[in-house]
């Protein structure tokens, strides 16, 4: 994809340019819990249904597993969202998408998502990294 018409100048070239470098995941530090029992978390009951809280997306994979990484891309910092249908995280701004891991699988983001760990206590998810 391309971030703009090259009309001769830096300064195009440089609004388009990544915005982190190498390849550390990249993410905020959290500790928070997720109730599944209350209303505004309904979606995570269901397998492949997503939700986010705390700058993070968490998805229900099935059989009582669940992941969460970054919701900020890496290349420009808008939310990515689950996609089901294609069993990824898919960047809306500039088409960057992401596996279940956080791994970059389709630029122009070249930085993968922070990934998480989440555990499953009763009703109650606790996400840390």
């Amino acid at each position: 994809m391309a971030c703009g018409v090259v009309t001769g100048t830096v300064l195009v070239v440089e609004s388009c340019k990544k915005s982190n470098s190498g390849t550390t995941p990249q993410g905020p530090t959290v500790n928070f819990t997720i109730d599944l029992s209350l209303p505004a978390n309904a979606s995570l009951n269901t397998t492949g249904g997503s939700g986010s809280s705390n700058g993070v997306v968490v998805v229900n994979m099935g059989s009582g597993s669940f992941i969460a990484v970054a919701q900020s891309c890496t290349h420009n910092g808008c939310s990515v969202s689950y996609s089901q249908g294609n069993n990824n995280f898919l960047c809306p701004c500039h088409g960057a998408t992401f596996s279940t891991t956080g791994a970059v699988t389709n630029g122009p983001a070249s930085v993968p998502l922070k990934k998480y760990t989440v555990t499953k206590n009763g009703n109650i998810l606790t996400v840390t990294g």
